[in-house]
């Protein structure tokens, strides 16, 4: 597989992956003791791809990780509202840059197969 298709698709896969974790975060909101999440993949993403064996991008994975530094209300939670969906906006942005660029990539193969 082409190595930017296999960039993108890992990219929607951790997106995708990272838009739920947000929406759960949002829908414990008001829950006590609740510690907000977040999705752990970019920078693992960006050595992968700076790495000099560029193989590696097919090992990396996103996480899940608890986020413990965010101070949290006297109830022990730590989501707050606003950056919730401020995340959710800007990972929705990720999303949709990265299915523009796989439907350009698919578009071009289709293209150059059929010779035009």
């Amino acid at each position: 597989m082409n190595d930017s298709i296999q960039i993108l698709s890992k990219l929607l896969d951790a997106s995708a992956l990272r838009h739920r974790v947000l929406a759960n975060n949002l829908a414990n909101v008001d829950t006590p003791r609740f510690k907000r999440q977040d999705v752990l993949f970019r920078d693992a993403l960006a050595k992968a791809i700076d790495s000099p064996d560029g193989s590696k991008v097919t090992d990396v994975q996103p996480r899940v990780s608890m986020d413990t530094v965010t101070p949290g209300r006297p109830d022990g939670n730590n989501v707050s509202t606003q950056r919730e969906l401020g995340e959710m906006t800007e990972n929705a942005l990720l999303y949709q840059f990265a299915t523009r660029a796989i439907n350009l990539k698919f578009s071009s193969l289709t293209k150059a197969i059929k010779g035009r």
